[in-house]
């Protein structure tokens, strides 16, 4: 254990200029900063939607099966079931609000894709913008295989052309 935090100091004071913080990244901290709670939690709620798909028919079915059971004329296979209905048209409900925001998202071109204007490869004189798709990775090399897609693709041209 002192090894690796010996290690791990070491390393810090041979690259000094790894604690360095850019302008941009400090701005988006302080923008962060300034955001109301009612942002904050805007944003929160667009990013974990599918998990709260996911936590609202686990609750919604406890909840379902909580107000079923107490019905005595039905067997508990029909009260199961009961509750599997009524937390399948909440967890639908949940659903659609969620894909609501998933177009609101697309529409305003946010979320996990986003149009950037960026400059052209291809071209020699570095004056050409484009427009580019991105997508933010949700965690990191999630977009690693179509990196290697679009690689392979432009090997194959070359090859191609070559021929």
């Amino acid at each position: 254990m002192t090894a690796d935090s010996y290690s791990r100091e070491f390393e810090r004071k041979r690259h000094a200029d790894a604690d360095y913080v850019n302008k941009s990244e400090s701005t988006l901290a302080q923008l962060e900063l300034d955001k109301s709670a009612g942002q904050k939690a805007k944003e929160w709620v667009s990013a974990q939607r599918y998990p709260i798909v996911f936590g609202s028919w686990v609750v919604s079915m406890g909840v379902a099966f909580g107000l079923v059971s107490r019905q005595g004329h039905l067997t508990g296979q029909q009260k199961l079931v009961q509750a599997r209905v009524y937390a399948q048209g909440l967890t639908l409900a949940v659903l659609i609000a969620s894909f609501a925001l998933e177009s609101n998202d697309m529409r305003a071109g946010k979320g996990r894709w986003e149009t950037v204007k960026i400059l052209d490869p291809e071209d020699p004189t570095h004056k050409r913008i484009i427009e580019k798709r991105i997508h933010h990775e949700a965690y990191k090399g999630e977009d690693q295989w179509m990196d290697m897609i679009e690689a392979q693709e432009k090997r194959d041209k070359a090859r191609s052309q070559s021929k």
